[in-house]
């Protein structure tokens, strides 16, 4: 962790003071989501996904200070979150040292571990939990906050589905964060494969 230190200084030192701000509050917030998520009790996949869903949660609660802080602000860019995740795993170092320690032992010698980020053909969506439908196949409705509906695909097993199988119409109209994944999934109607949403995780 000591080695860490000059490097996270110096990138603190060029961020705006807007900027700072709003970081100090999203590492507070996500290191209080770790804490209440018993994160330091989880594997290390399942750990790093779930700190990636309280950094969105923190995110979308106040989506609109990030858009003025960081211009085009866009929750479902990879490289954005990517550099957004960076950002708070620096200022969480100071507040919730023990989980960034676990990641960092458990990452691959040489590599510093920071926190995860959804892979380059997926992404995160938060909103409200619409319900179930579909026969053969189900589809998560979420509906986001400016009134868009997305769709993911339930094709197996996630970390969450277990809530959504025993009671999913208890669930409808919380808000949710879950993570997706771009697959090639063939529509017989169309006759082509086409590119659709699969959950691969869900957080309440």
């Amino acid at each position: 962790m000591k080695k860490l230190v000059l490097p996270i200084l110096l990138a603190l030192l060029s961020l705006p003071a807007i900027a700072q701000d709003l970081l100090d509050e999203l590492a507070i917030a996500t290191c209080s989501c770790a804490e209440e998520k018993k994160l330091l009790d989880m594997k290390t996949e399942e750990m790093q996904m779930q700190l990636g869903f309280c950094i969105m949660e923190a995110v979308g609660a106040n989506e609109a200070a990030y858009q003025k802080a960081y211009g085009d602000f866009n929750p479902t860019d990879q490289k954005a979150m990517q550099k957004l995740g960076e950002d708070v795993a620096m200022r969480m170092v100071t507040r919730c040292p023990d989980v960034l320690m676990k990641l960092s032992q458990q990452a691959a010698p040489g590599q510093q571990a920071t926190a995860p980020q959804p892979s380059p053909a997926g992404g995160q969506v938060s909103g409200q939990l619409q319900g179930i439908s579909g026969n053969e196949l189900a589809i998560i409705s979420i509906k986001e906050a400016n009134g868009r509906t997305q769709k993911l695909l339930w094709l197996g097993y996630f970390p969450g589905c277990d809530e959504l199988m025993g009671n999913p119409k208890a669930l409808a109209g919380k808000q949710v964060t879950a993570s997706y994944e771009i697959r090639e999934i063939y529509d017989p109607a169309a006759g082509e494969h086409r590119d659709r949403k699969v959950i691969t995780g869900i957080s309440y």
